[in-house]
């Protein structure tokens, strides 16, 4: 490896994660929580070390430990060094090759662990195999033991060989052909960990687990479970309570006849912190069929949890991908966000909207002949009264309207230099007249044309007048969209309405708009170029975007996000002036983009205009490729509204590539290879973006569809989310404003476990001190998993025996010498 982040990189494949190219970095679920979008950024910094940040809120310790690391791996060797001299390690920030290109396959799985003890400088302590169905190896995870604690990789085997680095998803479960030679309705008992399953096994029972930790639960086949009693042994900490209540969950929606969450602490009431059935049976003095016998009558006495398969109906908010964003855009999203106190996507989709509309109808990005993509981009933030919409909106758009104010005070005093001319004229006229002179009359002088880059006016005849006048195109913006949306229903009775749909659906697309005055003649504009920014309150989006608009294609033009109310607080933070300025520079550069001639203009001395074409370099072109065929199957597996959608965003992918790819150039981005070529790295952050708006209109369309009671339980789920997943009622009465007393609290956590959303968990079951008052548990997976089927996969149980297989390599398994 070259580096800290190729070290990073190759942790993270390692355990099983993918990450990817986005902008200056890369992009990656987190390791360290059920990461269901990408919300982990990987950046090198200009010292030379590693910049990781989960959106999630996830710390770093955290998200280095889950894949084996230090802090100390963030640096490069003397970067310290480095620093005190004066010299900090140079970084590309943007178009960086990825180095790792394809993990080395070996020919057995115990060369690459021979491989992976030379990375780490030590050898494994031990390792457990997964199998697949058919008992042929098709995993190994193997754990090192060091000064710093315990350290899990894995090793898998592909079609090339065995490489370091985790099973792809659905992952198979531990001793999976055990498993799968149970009868339905035998009893299966799920550890947290493999080496709790095998001291489960070695007291008689049958017992499995999931791979690569217990955040990646949800990553594994769950699915031999189905018609088996599944009993849960969760370790005696607040992660194993967290561990059962995703397993009986993901257990529920694969089939299980029923399922247990059995506390082992009511057999060994002296059972440290973070103990489990490995403790208890040393406990034991290893009296194997006693601890079966009173293992399996603490089970019988334990209640089966009543549980639903279904998933709710909203996925949960995923951070808006800011680090895909050019610098300074970058900079200026996280410092508005913070000054604000919004989420960052209020501040990010009206600058998009707003970059888009600066490029307006001088540039297309083609994708093949025949098929462009104009820069337009509609967003729409979505948020209650007094979210801080407005002063998102305004600290977005200030370089657009300081623009426009300056372009007014020139056309002010334009007017006022047309008005003293026309006043000559006249005067010079009336002479004229009077002298009865064979000369031509004195020229009228022209009335100046205001410069316009926005409007607020939604009405399609005004716009159309404004376009003539301004053929690179506007921005639209609109503190309440509802009175755009709702414009089109006003006239709809005498036809207006929908006229004024269609013609806004035509210049979604760049494409010639007519409109026919009954006074004042007809209004033609070659390419409707009009970018969308505004805010608009969930109940008046439900009203407005009705089954019309919604089949009309309107809805899924719009790219939208709701994030989880937050409290605000008071803070001094501010936007940087520097970082602003950088902004306002970005603005103005693609302002001063222009248009080309047209070749084919019938008139030579007045021809017609077009936009330039910015092509796809061939990195870029595989990319684009990638993501339409990726992106194509997944939409033949939706319909309605996500199907409108994915349509949309196909597109959009390709417009959000160019504004960045254009937005880079503006910013003077020394490693942009080639302005007029759309590269991968461009590419890339289109598709990010692209699928975070695919997420986030799952979650928007799932809100409006919501009834009164849906809606109650989501707020409050986000609220105990807010919270950290791990609540009493008393301290949902002292925090929030939705209970008045402990009881009524109580009450709503109860019908939240009623639903499957967590469970309840005493003091003697988390093995802690304190009040004597139960707390709910949020499950971890109750809304990662709404629109795609988590249902697991299956599991492998044979004790790992290191002498057996050495002998199987013989035979000559794939293993290889362990």
């Amino acid at each position: 490896m070259s580096g800290p982040v190729d070290r990073i990189l190759a942790a993270l494949r390692e355990h099983g994660h993918e990450p990817r190219k986005a902008g200056a970095g890369w992009t990656c679920r987190c390791p360290a929580h059920d990461d269901r979008n990408p919300s982990l950024s990987i950046h090198a910094g200009d010292d030379g070390r590693t910049l990781l940040h989960c959106h999630a809120g996830c710390a770093l310790p955290d998200v280095l430990g889950a894949v084996g690391l230090r802090e100390a791996d963030l640096f490069a060797p003397h970067a310290d060094s480095s620093r005190r001299n004066g010299h900090a390690p140079k970084t590309r920030r943007r178009g960086d090759a990825n180095s790792h290109a394809g993990e080395r396959a070996f020919p057995t799985a115990a060369l690459a662990l021979r491989e992976l003890d030379r990375r780490i400088g030590a050898r494994w302590a031990t390792w457990w195999a997964y199998h697949d169905a058919s008992g042929t190896p098709i995993g190994l995870v193997a754990r090192y033991d060091g000064p710093s604690g315990k350290s899990i990789r894995p090793v898998s085997k592909t079609a090339a060989g065995w490489i370091i680095g985790g099973m792809p998803p659905p992952r198979p479960l531990y001793a999976l052909p055990e498993l799968l030679a149970t009868q339905p309705g035998a009893r299966v008992y799920v550890t947290e960990g493999e080496k709790a399953a095998d001291a489960a096994r070695a007291v008689g029972l049958v017992a499995t687990t999931s791979p690569h930790g217990s955040k990646s639960a949800a990553k594994a086949d769950w699915s031999p479970l189905a018609e088996r009693e599944v009993v849960i042994l969760p370790d005696r900490d607040n992660s194993g309570e967290l561990y059962a209540a995703g397993v009986a969950r993901l257990a529920t929606a694969a089939g299980a006849r029923s399922v247990r969450i059995v506390r082992l602490i009511d057999l060994w009431a002296g059972m440290p912190e973070g103990g489990d059935v490995v403790d208890l049976v040393e406990h034991c003095g290893g009296d194997v069929d006693a601890i079966r016998a009173e293992v399996e009558a603490l089970t019988n006495k334990t209640e089966p949890e009543v549980m639903t398969p279904d998933a709710p109906a909203v996925p949960a908010f995923t951070p808006f991908p800011v680090d895909v964003l050019s610098e300074p855009i970058r900079s200026f999203v996280a410092d508005a966000a913070k000054s604000i106190g919004c989420d960052p996507s209020y501040v990010a989709l009206p600058l998009l909207s707003g970059l888009a509309a600066a490029i307006g109808n001088t540039h297309r990005i083609a994708l093949k002949r025949g098929w462009t993509e104009p820069a337009i981009v509609w967003t729409a933030i979505v948020g209650e009264s007094g979210a801080a919409k407005s002063p998102a909106l305004e600290l977005a758009l200030r370089p657009i309207r300081k623009r426009q104010h300056e372009a007014m005070k020139r056309h002010a005093a334009a007017m006022e230099e047309y008005r003293d001319a026309l006043a000559m004229h006249e005067r010079d006229a009336a002479q004229w007249k009077r002298s009865k002179s064979d000369t031509p009359p004195p020229a009228k002088p022209e009335a100046p044309i205001a410069d316009r880059c926005w409007t607020d006016d939604a009405t399609t005849e005004a716009l159309a007048v404004l376009l003539q006048q301004n053929p690179r195109g506007l921005l639209m913006v609109r503190d309440e969209l509802s009175g755009w949306i709702g414009g089109f229903d006003r006239y709809s009775q005498g036809g207006r309405g929908g006229t004024d749909a269609a013609k806004w659906l035509e210049m979604f697309g760049g494409r010639p708009m007519v409109v026919d005055r009954k006074t004042g003649g007809t209004l033609y504009v070659p390419r409707a170029a009009v970018s969308i920014a505004g805010g608009i309150q969930p109940e008046t989006l439900r009203r407005a975007l009705g089954q019309e608009h919604r089949d009309n294609g309107l809805a899924a033009r719009l790219l939208l996000t709701c994030p989880p109310r937050k409290p605000k607080r008071w803070t001094e933070a501010d936007v940087d002036a520097d970082t602003e300025a950088a902004v306002a520079a970005v603005f103005d550069r693609l302002f001063s983009l222009t248009m080309e001639v047209d070749p084919e203009s019938a008139d030579p001395l007045n021809p017609d205009l077009r936009p330039r074409l910015v092509r796809l370099a061939d990195d870029g072109k595989r990319a684009w490729v990638t993501f339409y065929n990726e992106h194509a199957t997944e939409q033949a597996e939706l319909s309605g509204d996500l199907s409108a959608a994915w349509s949309k965003l196909e597109g959009y992918a390709a417009r959000l590539a160019l504004v960045i790819h254009l937005t880079s150039w503006a910013a003077g981005d020394a490693t942009l290879r080639d302005p007029a070529r759309v590269d991968e790295a461009s590419i890339a952050a289109g598709v990010v973006l692209a699928r975070w708006f695919g997420d986030e209109a799952r979650r928007v369309y799932a809100i409006l569809s919501e009834s009164d009671d849906d809606r109650e339980t989501r707020r409050l789920v986000e609220l105990i989310r807010r919270m950290g997943g791990d609540v009493s009622g008393r301290e949902l009465v002292q925090r929030s404003r939705m209970f008045k007393t402990v009881a009524d609290a109580e009450a709503a956590l109860s019908r939240l476990v009623e639903a499957g959303a967590g469970s309840w968990v005493t003091p003697e079951q988390r093995g802690r001190g304190g009040p004597k008052a139960r707390r709910f548990v949020l499950s971890p997976v109750y809304t990662v998993n709404v629109y795609r089927n988590a249902s697991g996969d299956t599991g492998n149980a044979n004790p790992v025996d290191v002498d057996g297989v050495d002998a199987a390599t013989d035979a000559g398994d794939g293993w290889g010498e362990l």
